[in-house]
């Protein structure tokens, strides 16, 4: 298995040998073709990537191009793992043609020469021929290495009081699928400083697809790269508001914006999520044209997420869109099967759930488009195994899902509220007031909870439709009902009672 071995450098020559062994007896590859593997020395293995040195750029387009299918399944054949070989141009002059490239950086992750634009292949980007190839990635060691990329309920906040960053959000704890694989590609080089001509960056998709993900695991790689780098997550909620604290004191207002332009325009790596929600905020989208502005002369890395592409925005006038579109945009799909049961089976291993293959299967089948869905009926389908002290099986699974999820027809917030509050007997005043009381805050958190699973509206969204409440309010919210589902029936009922009236109702 990769990464077996204590050693990285000793662990990438075993794999390389054997794979070059399998390759050069191969029938499908040419003469031609297996010389070019001549030139490759391996470097280190760091988790799921294997990196290789090659010494020209022929070579890399050679690899890249008819041998990339043929290489990928020999590296998976070879370790019994889904390989991604990172590729580093190392003339023969600089390295040992039988010995693995030395180490010359602090970090092990750290690569002599990153891949650029023309190392990757401009017709990758295209998707006319062999997908980029990942660079190996820092392993986190104050974080668990198997979380999903995907955003879920289990996972929780760990947020970094200077940066703004979720440290818990790596590229460690992504699930790589053909939907999102080129998004983390350019995300990793963005976050080693080799990727000069996709700045600014643009990530768009729906909600739910890992956006936020992305960007924070950019901003903890980019840390572990080079620590003194002033880094700054935030979303455009947060921007708003805080330029809007700064003028709110007419006899301060000079200072704080002074201070707020120190803080965002002095950044190495500024990732700002939710741009959408921009739109139409004359004053704010100002102030950030001038902070991007000021940003991008200086050089410094820019990535943004969208729910739209950048031409699709409303409200934002045509020279911020320009400027946006000057770097690379890229988008996240909802992930495919595969993805999706690899996405199940790694929620099941966070919560420590044995969960069959055939359960993990109909799930994935039948919820496709929302991961929140997806990790829903999978929370539903554990809790009522454990409440019942039955074991979890496909009959179990069929039955507590077949009332969940059968319309197409988007439930409303405000219906979710308002159903809520009847159910508990409140008003609907009281789920989007202020009360903390008990009773008043238990509903508030389960009507949360199901706006977050049964719409397709982002965090901020429920937030806001609950009063103005932070995102950061809605996600605690969300992880407590769904751990509380867990362990107390009442709560389990109460969600399930409400869903189901929820759903009654949208179809009549």
């Amino acid at each position: 298995m990769a990464g077996s071995s204590a050693d990285p450098a000793v662990e990438a020559a075993r794999i390389w040998s054997d794979a070059l062994t399998m390759l050069k007896h191969s029938s499908v590859l040419s003469p031609r073709e297996k010389g070019w593997l001549e030139g490759v020395v391996p470097e280190a293995v760091f988790g799921s990537t294997i990196v290789l040195c090659v010494d020209s750029n022929d070579t890399l387009q050679a690899i890249q191009g008819n041998l990339n299918e043929q290489l990928l399944h020999t590296l998976q054949t070879v370790t019994g793992l889904t390989m991604f070989p990172a590729f580093k141009v190392a003339p023969k002059s600089s390295k040992s043609a039988n010995t693995p490239a030395p180490k010359q950086v602090k970090s092990p992750y750290q690569m002599e020469s990153a891949p650029t634009v023309e190392q990757f292949g401009r017709d990758s980007y295209t998707g006319k021929h062999a997908e980029p190839v990942a660079k190996p990635e820092p392993k986190y060691q104050a974080q668990p290495a198997n979380e999903p990329q995907y955003p879920v309920g289990g996972q929780k906040m760990n947020r970094d009081p200077e940066t703004h960053l979720n440290k818990n959000f790596t590229f460690d704890s992504f699930v790589p699928g053909d939907s999102n694989r080129f998004a983390r590609t350019v995300a990793l080089a963005v976050a080693e400083g080799s990727g000069q001509d996709f700045n600014p960056l643009c990530i768009y998709g729906g909600s739910g697809l890992g956006k936020t993900h992305l960007l924070n695991a950019i901003g903890n790689y980019a840390l572990v790269k080079d620590p003194s780098l002033k880094v700054r997550y935030v979303t455009s909620e947060e921007f708003t508001n805080e330029f809007i604290d700064a003028l709110q004191n007419p006899n301060q207002s000079q200072g704080q914006i002074a201070a707020f332009n120190r803080r965002y325009r002095q950044v190495d790596v500024l990732l700002i999520d939710d741009i959408q929600f921009l739109g139409g905020k004359e004053a704010t989208l100002d102030q950030f044209f001038h902070t991007f502005n000021s940003l991008h002369q200086a050089n410094k890395r820019i990535v943004i997420a969208s729910d739209v592409a950048p031409k699709n925005l409303k409200g934002f006038e045509a020279r911020l869109i320009s400027r946006f579109e000057s770097g690379l945009t890229v988008d996240v799909k909802p992930p495919d099967l595969e993805t999706r049961i690899a996405i199940l089976r790694m929620i099941a291993s966070i919560n420590g759930s044995k969960i069959p293959n055939d359960v993990l299967d109909l799930i994935a089948e039948r919820f496709t488009e929302n991961i929140r869905e997806l990790e829903g009926a999978l929370t539903r389908v554990t809790a009522v195994a454990s409440l019942s002290n039955q074991p979890v099986t496909r009959a179990l699974a069929e039955q507590t899902l077949q009332d969940f999820f059968t319309t197409d027809v988007e439930i409303k917030p405000t219906d979710i509220i308002g159903q809520v509050a009847k159910y508990f007997h409140l008003t609907f005043d009281d789920l989007v007031g202020r009360s903390r009381t008990k009773n008043v805050a238990l509903a508030r958190q389960i009507a949360m909870y199901l706006a977050r699973e049964m719409t397709s509206m982002s965090l901020l969204d429920i937030g806001e439709v609950f009063g103005g409440r932070d995102h950061t309010t809605v996600m605690h919210a969300y992880t407590r009902v769904s751990d509380e589902m867990q362990q107390k029936q009442e709560i389990y009922n109460y969600v399930m009672e409400l869903t189901v009236r929820l759903k009654q109702n949208s179809d009549k």
